[in-house]
């Protein structure tokens, strides 16, 4: 359909200048002609240019919207030739009639140029050697002709603008070539395929122009080359509107899979954590309901009290269990909820009130988070309190340029140097005390959850402190 569309209007060209070179049209109805049709062409690609513009997205819009711009310029310098013409009332193609023309003429492709060279620039790093290779053949014979043109003695401001305007062509052409390569195996590569061949014709068409401005070449052949080049804009942009083509970005490509590796790291975290669920309910919780089974069978034989002591004991660890399983669950339950400004002080304070030691809260700082973060302060305080043994704890609250930092500070016998790299391990357990082995490791999912880090450090002279640095919202905060 598209070679039909083509092949008819070029023989429809052809045709009106094979009968003005044979027969000799008159020169007012061979030019009214062909200005008309130049009209009509333009006219449909600019129509064209702006719904595909509106029906795109992304890239793909940005792209047509410098089409659209390229293809209003053209038709708008075509209007000034016409308009020359009529108030001169000189129907003999002449270069005054191109005063306003050449102008326009030229900032027509900027949009389109500094779009290809944007896209060059920050798709760069996915190119290699191979894709400016074509580029680089292409050069010398690009640049031939503008050696040549750039001896002519340009009587004109018109000419030398024109000049300027193929340099820009070979610009654009050089460009496109380079994203043509890039993009060859994929479905994208139609697009530039299209524009490149569209750019070499203007290409040729432009410096015929450029000839005629400098009384070096009739009319006729430039006014040909010139109504051909509209004739292959038009019939581009009708084969991008009647089927959709796929306009694939590299960059966006990138990103995409960015997002599905983290969407991937995600899943597998929540597995993770779903499978730590289900040992737990079927293995920890199993043998913790088979031991109080087992001590209240031996308080039934024997009416030995020890034994229910045993029982309140396991039932104690069982329910510790089971509250470290309803803080997985927040993991998995927030997983999808979207971060807030969260005042730390507040939920310190409410967090530090279910406690019976001395708990300092200085500072303040706003962060980054979700409700599960008071699991956090919970854990660390539980942590100090019942295997570091402290009296007291003192939790520092500050705020850095993007951070929100948060110090647990205990006095308690502090964590031996040997299994301090293992503390944030699930599971890990140590000394008599040792509990469900799952809460440092609870605190540490969370927080990289919310985009931050924690680590250990010593506490003088004797305890441990915790150290959290979350996302601030203070510029947030300010910015509304």
């Amino acid at each position: 359909m598209i070679i039909y569309l083509l092949i008819a209007l070029s023989l429809f060209e052809l045709v009106v200048f094979a009968v003005n070179h044979y027969y000799g049209l008159p020169t007012h109805v061979f030019l009214a002609v062909i200005y008309v049709f130049n009209i009509l062409l333009l006219l449909l690609a600019f129509i064209i240019s702006v719904s595909l513009t509106r029906a795109s997205k992304s890239e793909r819009r940005i792209l047509f919207s410098a089409i659209t711009f390229f293809s209003g310029f053209l038709l708008l310098s075509v209007l000034t030739v016409g308009q020359m013409v009529w108030i001169t009332n000189d129907f003999e193609l002449k270069v005054e009639h191109f005063e306003y023309f050449i102008p326009i003429y030229l900032l027509a492709p900027i949009p389109a140029l500094g779009y290809i060279i944007w896209k060059i620039l920050v798709e760069a790093k996915y190119f290699n050697v191979k894709h400016f290779l074509p580029a680089i053949l292409a050069f010398p014979a690009l640049l031939y002709p503008i050696y040549e043109l750039a001896g002519l003695e340009f009587k004109e401001l018109s000419a030398f603008l024109q000049f300027e305007t193929l340099v820009c062509n070979v610009v654009i052409v050089l460009s496109l070539l380079i994203l043509t390569s890039a993009y060859q195996k994929t479905e994208s590569a139609l697009y530039y395929k299209c524009f490149l061949l569209y750019f070499i014709l203007k290409y040729i068409s432009d410096a015929l122009i450029l000839l005629f401005l400098n009384d070096l070449l009739d009319s006729e052949y430039p006014v040909a080359t010139f109504t051909f080049t509209n004739i292959a804009l038009y019939t581009i942009l009708y084969r991008f509107y009647s089927k959709e083509i796929v306009y694939v970005s590299y960059q966006e490509v990138d990103e995409e899979r960015r997002k599905y590796l983290e969407l991937y790291a995600q899943v597998s975290e929540l597995q993770e954590i779903l499978k730590l669920i289900n040992r737990m309910l079927r293995h920890d919780i199993l043998n913790k309901l088979q031991i109080i089974s087992g001590y209240v069978e031996a308080y039934r034989m024997t009416g030995n009290v020890e034994h229910l002591d045993k029982v309140m004991k396991a039932v104690d660890e069982s329910v510790a269990y089971i509250d470290k399983i309803r803080e997985l669950e927040k993991i998995v339950l927030t997983r999808s909820e979207k971060l807030k400004p969260v005042n730390m002080r507040e939920v310190v304070e409410k967090v530090a009130n279910s406690f019976n030691i001395e708990i300092n809260v200085l500072g303040g700082c706003i962060a980054m988070a979700d409700e599960a973060v008071y699991s956090i302060i919970e854990n660390l305080l539980s942590n100090a309190i019942k295997h570091g043994k402290a009296k007291k704890v003192v939790i520092e609250l500050s705020e850095f340029e993007d951070e929100c930092e948060i110090r647990v500070i205990d006095y308690g016998v502090g964590i031996p140097s040997e299994i301090k790299g293992m503390i944030f391990s699930e599971g890990f357990r140590y000394g008599e005390a040792g509990g469900t082995g799952l809460g440092l490791y609870i605190v540490k999912k969370l927080v990289e959850r919310y985009g931050g880090r924690i680590w250990l450090e010593d506490t003088k002279p004797h305890g441990a402190t915790f150290v959290i640095r979350l996302k601030a919202a203070r510029r947030k905060l300010n910015g509304r």
